[in-house]
Formats: structure tokens, sequence, C-alpha cells
């Protein structure tokens, strides 16, 4: 074991000597090597340890540290004084701080008194995805933390109600996720970039496996509304659709809460509108051709996934199309990410992330069928699926 160990670590040293550059990094492979380096760190760190560097990192985003850096025109080496003069809190906690994020290779002490930042640590600035990243689920590791007291009070059962759930027993709020949001500002903006930066670890959308052109051919009913995209966020996905398709005649219509839709600062091109619009009450745009729901039902416990598609096939037309653009959890051989990304879906929202038969029966109970699963090519810790349904 040692000599793999010593063969393991020669490889590494050689690759972080002559780094790719990222846009030459291929995602599939790169997730595949993140896959086995979560193998090797399982198998060599000890459990305790891990919390530690993204709790002393959202500490260093409250002080300023990354700020400071920032604004010292990227890479440049500062000491322990310069960062004092430049941030929040004292020069104490501040020396213990950037201790911990040295060792954790976010920083690197340079003679003893400096301090280089590393690639990461200069795109962890307020405003930046990354820096977002880290403030999300700095707010999701607190219902971590609460987990086995929350599971102990109900007998270890599994969670299955959105409206009785780990955050909210961390918390000490009867407010669901998304409520709570409305009024943390910060957190918000955090939760919205996020959703956005999740999008690039998909390689390829939606409609270049689905047959669009086929599928939502409104040629003899241009007025009508094409699709609808329900809880599509600030409209990424309905632009890009449009920007891909923009010969198609029908309206485009992305709905969201207000927090998120109050976000969209650009104006939408002609034949896209926003609205917000609660998913748990009735559909206001009757008779679309495409109902698309991406990544959000995940989000939800079978008991208000339900509701949600209630709500959808009630406004729905005899040949609309329900689109549910989704992940897939493995069968088997899951990675530690997508197990990971599955237990922050139980503490959030007492959700999951669903299976294809998972997905397939819940989709049956809500009174759908099944046409046609269309699977995309692999990326990320998780496969991604669009499950193409009609009124049963």
């Amino acid at each position: 074991m040692t000599d793999v160990l010593s063969k393991a670590l020669s490889a590494v040293t050689e690759a972080l000597a002559n780094p790719p550059s990222p846009e030459s990094i291929n995602i599939g492979t790169a997730m595949q090597l993140l896959g086995a380096m979560d193998d090797l760190r399982a198998m060599l760190e000890p459990p305790n340890l891990a919390p530690y560097a993204l709790s002393a990192t959202r500490v260093a985003q409250g002080m300023g540290v990354f700020n400071a850096f920032a604004q010292a025109e990227g890479s440049k080496e500062l000491t322990l004084e310069e960062l004092d003069e430049k941030t929040k809190g004292d020069k104490q906690l501040l020396f213990r701080i950037m201790r911990h994020l040295s060792a954790s290779k976010i920083f690197t002490l340079v003679d003893g008194s400096k301090y280089r930042p590393s690639p990461l640590a200069l795109t962890l600035a307020d405003g930046s995805p990354v820096g977002d990243c880290i403030k999300h689920f700095y707010l999701n590791m607190r219902g971590t933390s609460f987990l086995n007291e929350y599971l102990r009070d109900r007998n270890y059962t599994n969670p299955d109600d959105a409206n009785d759930t780990v955050f909210q027993y961390a918390h000490n709020t009867k407010e669901h996720f998304f409520e709570w949001l409305d009024h943390n500002t910060e957190d918000q903006l955090a939760f919205n970039s996020v959703m956005t930066m999740n999008r690039q670890f998909s390689q390829g959308e939606w409609y270049e496996v689905f047959p669009v052109e086929k599928k939502l051919n409104l040629a003899e009913s241009p007025d009508r509304t094409l699709l609808v995209d329900i809880g599509g966020g600030i409209g990424h996905d309905v632009l890009l659709f449009k920007e891909h398709f923009p010969q198609l005649p029908g309206k485009l219509v992305v709905q969201d809460l207000p927090g998120v839709i109050n976000d969209i600062k650009a104006p939408l091109p002609e034949g896209v509108s926003a609205m917000t619009y609660n998913m748990f009450e009735a559909q206001p745009v009757k008779g679309a051709k495409a109902y698309y729901l991406r990544t959000v039902l995940h989000d939800w416990p079978d008991k208000q996934a339900l509701e949600t598609l209630k709500m959808v096939r009630e406004a729905m037309a005899e040949d609309s199309i329900l689109l549910i653009n989704e992940h897939n959890m493995p069968e088997s051989n899951q990675s530690y990410a997508s197990t990971a990304i599955d237990q922050d879906m139980m503490e959030a929202f007492s959700s999951l992330e669903r299976t294809e038969a998972e997905w397939t029966s819940l989709l049956e109970k809500g009174g759908f069928k099944v046409v046609k699963v269309w699977n995309s090519p692999p990326s990320g810790p998780l496969e991604r699926a669009l499950y193409e349904a009609v009124k049963a």
C-alpha cells in the first residue's frame, strides 16, 4: 500500500506542477478524477476533519480576506499586518483563520510572513459564483450538524414532508427553505448564483437529445404558448432555448418565486416573459404545448411533488407534453458526490435524488404516462435525463 500511495503522490505532484489550462479540461474526465479523489480521501482522511476548511473559508469571507486579495490585484502576496488593515475583526483571529486556510492549501505561507493566494482563493471574493457556492453550502452545513438530533426525535424515520425538515429544525423556524430565503437576501442571492453555476456541469442541453421541432410544432397556432418553464430561475434555460430555436412560433414563459424573478436584470427578448408563480397554486398559463421543470421536483418529497404535478396536469391541453429534466440517481455504484447531494436534499427539503424507477413511479402516481426517457451524455456526479410524459 505504501508503494501505491507513493506512486499516486508522484503522479499528483507532477500534474500540479504542470496543470492543464481550464479550457482544455474535459468535464467528464474531471468528474471521474474527482470521484477517485473522493475515494482516496475517504480512505485516508479522518471524517472528523472535513467540515473545518469550509467553516474557516466562510469566516474569511465574512472578515473580507478574499476581497482584500482581489483588491490587491490578484496574486499579490500580503502580510498578516497588511491583511489586518484591510479586514474586519481582530488580528489574533485573523492569524488563526489564515493558519488553517494555509494548511488547507487555500493560501501558501511564503517566507514565514506573507500569504500567497491559490487560484481557488482568487475566486472567492464577494459576488463570485464560487464564493456564493461557499456561502450556500455553509448554510446547508447547519442542517447537517443537526441531522442526528432531528432524526432521533422522530425515531429515525425517513423524512418525507417538506413542512418538517432538518433545515427548519436547525434554524428553529416553521418557514420552508424558499420562504426563509425571501428575507435573507445574501443567502437568496447565493442560492440563485449556485443554481446558475450548477448548469456548467451539464454537458449539452435537453433540446440536443429531444426532437424539439418534431414534438413542439406550433406552426398552425403561433399565438399559443409554446413552453412554460416552471421554477425556471432567472430564465437560463428559456433564453438558451430561444437562442437555439429563434424560428419556432409560440410564446415562452419562465415562472418562479418573486425573490428569484425580481433578480432578472436584463430585458428579456421578444416572445419571452417572466411571471411570479407558486407552483402549488393553480397554473395560470393554460393549454401550453409543453410544461417544463428542470431540477425542480428533486427539491420536493413525493407528497408535495404530486401537488405540483396535479396543478400542471389540470392546466394541460390534450396534446400538451410534460418535460421533466432531472438528475437520475444510479441504481448501484453511486459516487460519494451523488449520495452527498441526496443527503443535502434530505436535510434542506425532506426530499431525495430519485432513480429512473422512482421518477417513473412518481409520474404515474400523478396521472401521467411516461412516453420516453431521453438520456443525456454522462456528466457531473449525477446523470441527467429528460422524462417526456403525457396525461394518462
